[in-house]
């Protein structure tokens, strides 16, 4: 899940966490419409998140849900389940 990087099985559309998955660390983003923003509102490439990340012209908007370096997508962020 790109908001509380747990890999259990839920709703990851529409999760609600306000911490992630292991209670260790405030979630860094929160999904706003089904969309994904930063917890200051920016707006992150929710296709970056997935394993494969997002060969779109949209960089800035390229930041790891979890922890929001530029790096790496949640899926290969060392805080994921």
């Amino acid at each position: 899940c790109a908001v509380c990087l747990s890999r259990h099985q839920h709703l990851v559309i529409d999760c609600r966490a306000t911490r992630t998955w292991d209670n260790k660390h405030d979630t860094f983003a929160e999904r706003i419409h089904k969309a994904l923003f930063t917890k200051d509102g920016r707006h992150i490439c929710a296709r970056w998140q997935r394993e494969e990340g997002c060969s779109d012209c949209h960089d800035i908007r390229h930041i790891c849900s979890g922890c929001g370096l530029s790096s790496h997508g949640a899926q290969k962020c060392s805080c994921t389940q």
